[in-house]
């Protein structure tokens, strides 16, 4: 509404983690805002600016709790559920492999996709940001039947991020996303 004069004039365009920074980079989105998270190797590729944080998550593990586990170094020879193409993918095989622990990542396209494997026990755990695994435990039947493990592997930093070489687009994401920071922060809604 701010930028285009009409809260009705954006078009959300659905993309898969693997995707999304062609979309972006082709010129087919204008901005990815949601769960992109800011990388040294994302920022250094000279094809995408962040404008900011809008919010820090960090990468854990949901697991049933008949599996009586205590952390994630318990998953040895697990299953674990992950979304191909994500940051939670590299996330994951980093901490298994820097502990030694063996584990198969069973790979979905989207996020939805790995939530769906997990459900129909194709994993033993799934792993993903923090918020979104929480988000997924309240649509699992018998939600209380599944626990978060105290385990958190990454600390991620989320927010807009939009091709590079238009400064002035950048520049309207970072204060669009400042101001919506500082309406929160006063209690500004839309109504």
């Amino acid at each position: 509404a701010a930028v285009l004069g009409d809260g009705n004039a954006v078009k959300f365009v659905p993309l898969s983690a693997e995707n999304r920074f062609d979309a972006l980079t082709a010129g087919r989105v204008d901005v990815l805002w949601r769960n992109t998270s800011w990388t040294m190797e994302r920022d250094i590729s000279g094809q995408m600016s962040f404008a900011g944080i809008n919010y820090y998550d960090g990468q854990g593990f949901l697991a049933r709790r008949s599996l009586n586990l205590n952390s994630a170094a318990e998953l040895g020879g697990a299953r674990i559920c992950v979304q191909a193409g994500s940051t939670s993918a590299l996330n994951v095989e980093d901490y298994f492999r820097s502990r030694g622990i063996e584990y198969r990542a069973v790979m979905a396209p989207t996020e939805e996709g790995a939530r769906d494997a997990y459900a129909r026990e194709d994993c033993d755990a799934l792993t993903g940001d923090i918020s979104a695994l929480a988000a997924a435990r309240t649509t699992l039947p018998n939600a209380q039947q599944h626990a978060m493990l105290p385990d958190v592997i990454s600390k991620e930093p989320l927010g807009p991020v939009v091709r590079r070489g238009d400064e002035q687009w950048e520049a309207i994401v970072r204060w669009t996303l400042d101001a919506v920071i500082l309406a929160e922060e006063l209690g500004v809604t839309k109504a």
